[in-house]
């Protein structure tokens, strides 16, 4: 049952990724109005989709639990992301700006555009989404201060520009959800119902962008590197393998944890490369087109990883 409701998910993603993608090859989707898209989905669908799930949950003891534990994790993860891909790294001896390229694309996945909406639909109750917001909050923290100095070519870092990034819409809609949470306050149906369908559209147009980006990369010399096998091989099975088994271990003195919270993690873990690595590469002058061709195969090993990691997540955590 469970994996007849996956392949099914999996179908529909498969299907609006190929939208975006046709959509961009016609011209309807171009660069001028993709950066509207994007900016439309992480500053009104996302947080809306945030607020709306979130302020229809009961808040208990178990659940901050959880979210303590989720994000305190997250920073195990990424250190344990930072080692591999470095070793990687160094294994393919690569330059360094594509090795930048490669270890932050290792670092960081494309946990809002694709993560999101994948644990809302694995666990429509709201945790899903819940633990989601937490894992980003404490990637964000690590993506825009040292990933960022990390990055630029320069050595400097603008403080200002960081503070913004951390502060953002989604944060804020996530801090106002889990105080609406705590002092158990609820909006009236009537009121909700709009902005839970705007909140609503966050899957389809993340799959639609998410098939834009896809559409502007070179096949042929793609899948001649062998880097961008090794990247995703660590970043959708190796270390969410990993972080899996090391869980597995934890929960027995860790026993409020919630299979929700436990997806989060793992399955945040193996997200494919993040979209504003290459945005962020070209903006500092890295490896941005290395950056592209990650995303690239990624994306597209994600369709086979992602249920893969979710059926091991079964199997461990009944």
């Amino acid at each position: 049952m469970i994996n007849e409701i996956l392949l099914n998910q999996f179908y529909i993603y498969f299907v609006l990724i190929i939208i975006g993608f046709l959509a961009s090859k016609f011209k309807i989707i171009n660069s001028d109005n993709s950066s509207l898209l994007s900016d439309f989905i992480l500053h009104i669908t996302f947080p809306l989709l945030i607020f709306t799930t979130l302020t229809n949950l009961t808040f208990d003891i178990a659940i901050f639990k959880n979210i303590v534990f989720v994000f305190l994790f997250t920073y195990i993860c990424i250190f344990i992301l930072f080692i591999v891909s470095y070793v990687s790294s160094i294994i393919c001896n690569l330059q360094e700006l594509t090795r930048k390229v490669h270890i932050m694309h290792t670092l960081f996945g494309n946990i809002v555009f694709i993560g999101f909406p994948f644990l809302n639909s694995l666990f429509p109750d709201g945790h899903g989404i819940l633990y989601a917001a937490v894992f980003q909050l404490a990637s964000d923290s690590v993506l825009w201060t040292i990933g960022i100095i990390y990055i630029r070519n320069d050595g400097q870092k603008d403080k200002m520009d960081s503070f913004r990034h951390l502060f953002n819409i989604n944060t804020i809609s996530f801090f106002a959800s889990f105080i609406c949470i705590v002092i158990g306050f609820k909006i009236p149906a009537a009121i909700e119902k709009p902005f839970s369908m705007l909140g609503g559209t966050t899957l389809v147009l993340s799959l639609v962008f998410v098939g834009h980006l896809l559409s502007s990369v070179e096949f042929k010399s793609t899948v001649k590197k062998k880097s961008l096998y090794i990247l995703s091989f660590n970043k959708l099975l190796f270390v969410p393998f990993i972080i899996l088994t090391l869980i597995y271990y934890l929960k027995i003195n860790f026993t409020f944890l919630e299979k929700a919270a436990i997806a989060a993690i793992i399955l945040q873990c193996g997200m494919p490369a993040m979209a504003t690595i290459a945005i962020l590469a070209k903006k500092y002058n890295s490896d941005y087109k290395t950056a592209s061709e990650n995303i690239f195969v990624t994306t597209i090993l994600s369709i086979l990883t992602l249920p893969f990691l979710w059926f091991l997540i079964n199997i461990f955590f009944k």
